[in-house]
């Protein structure tokens, strides 16, 4: 009888580490709040997100849904979504994890007609275990432009990988699982040269949008989203 009262408390006991663990995702510390952190994505709700192309908020149509405390694609054809809110200098937190390729975008431009990676420079999101492989192509590197510095990154294929993006007077840091990967600074003579060198070059002003949006590719694949969070630094 001992032996099964020990066992339920056990259970009782991880269950509620593990509701505790599911309560902090998604939220902030205190000094987060003193600080002037916000949330992008409370873990219950999609408010605060719009989807590209017909520029109107989430509903329960879309096959972006909260799944498992973090805003995931559920199924084909979710599209691409970006933020309510536009942002110029800022501090950007976010964990993801995919089953294949997506992208976070930043300088969102909604009022471009055509496809959102046209103008808004994407922070490459991709499902590997190589950690030698430092291409701009590959997981955490800036697409096109900016290849991971090494010798190798620390990539989780099948779990959660960090990002953290800060952005102050167009000087532009990405950390990747908590090592920095690149930085440049936007409209600068290295950055117009590269982007001369990339797809992008077809589209005037790509990344020159200084307040715009944060955005979360569709690339056909499963992927998911959580711990999103930003502190304005204007």
């Amino acid at each position: 009888m001992k032996t099964k009262r020990k066992i339920t408390s056990l259970i009782v006991l991880l269950g509620l580490l593990s509701l505790a663990k599911a309560e902090e995702l998604n939220s902030l510390t205190e000094a987060e709040h003193r600080s002037g952190w916000k949330l992008l994505f409370d873990g219950k709700t999609t408010n605060g997100w719009i989807r590209w192309g017909s520029h109107k908020p989430i509903d329960e149509t879309s096959k972006w849904k909260v799944q498992d405390n973090a805003l995931a694609i559920t199924a084909k054809g979710a599209g691409d979504i970006y933020t309510q809110e536009a942002f110029e200098d800022f501090d950007l937190k976010l964990e993801w994890k995919s089953r294949g390729n997506s992208g976070i975008f930043i300088r969102v431009d909604p009022s471009h007609r055509g496809a959102i990676w046209n103008k808004a420079p994407e922070m490459q999101v991709n499902r590997e275990n190589n950690p030698k492989n430092l291409r701009s192509t590959s997981a955490g590197g800036l697409y096109q432009l900016y290849d991971i510095k090494g010798p190798e990154k620390v990539v989780h294929s099948d779990d959660w990988n960090s990002v953290r993006i800060v952005t102050k007077n167009d000087k532009t840091t990405y950390w990747f699982n908590g090592r920095k990967a690149y930085e440049f600074t936007f409209g600068s003579e290295d950055w117009n040269a590269r982007v001369a060198k990339s797809k992008f070059r077809k589209f005037d002003g790509f990344g020159g949008l200084k307040k715009g949006h944060i955005g979360l590719q569709d690339h056909g694949a499963q992927v998911s989203f959580r711990n999103i969070k930003i502190k304005s630094l204007d």
